[in-house]
């Protein structure tokens, strides 16, 4: 049995590495994906909110600090949508469903860079609505916490995916 999973385990590596696949993140000889996401600028984003998502942008993408000389420049547009569910037959609502949207744009700042990404990003969580006041803003603070630390790992990973396919040798 064992030696049927190992046979199945190779046969799939194999196919991975002949159909091209290499990871996000890794090295190739001549380029790191890495430090080129490190040069990405991202601009400043409007409210509270805006500001969590771009610290968590920023702890993913500039772990270093920001660039001295970016070469990219990532702008976003946040909206915050709330609707209440759950309703009781009182017409009281019990539960909350928090929906941020994240419209972004990369631009290359080099000259003659063409380089250019438009997208969006949308995260849905929720929180149920109780009887103390104190208890309810935790309980909406937390889920935006959650929903821009999620938000800032969707952006990331499509900035990262694009740069990386702008730059990936032709094979």
């Amino acid at each position: 049995m064992w030696l049927f999973r190992l046979t199945n385990y190779i046969a799939v590596l194999a196919f991975l590495t002949g159909c091209g696949f290499q990871p996000l993140y890794g090295r190739t000889e001549n380029f790191d994906i890495g430090s080129e996401l490190a040069s990405v600028e991202i601009s400043v984003i409007e409210h509270r909110i805006g500001q969590q998502l771009r610290n968590f942008l920023l702890d993913r993408i500039n772990p270093t600090g920001p660039p001295k000389f970016p070469a990219y420049k990532l702008d976003i547009r946040l909206s915050e949508t709330r609707q209440e569910l759950a309703v009781k037959k009182s017409a009281l609502s019990t539960r909350v469903k928090l929906i941020l949207t994240a419209n972004f744009g990369l631009k290359g700042k080099r000259q003659n860079s063409g380089f250019h990404l438009t997208g969006t990003s949308k995260m849905v969580t929720g929180y149920n609505i109780l009887t103390s006041d104190f208890a309810n803003l935790i309980a909406e603070k937390d889920a935006r916490t959650r929903a821009a630390r999620e938000l800032s790992a969707l952006i990331t990973n499509r900035v990262a995916t694009f740069i990386q396919s702008v730059h990936r040798p032709e094979l």
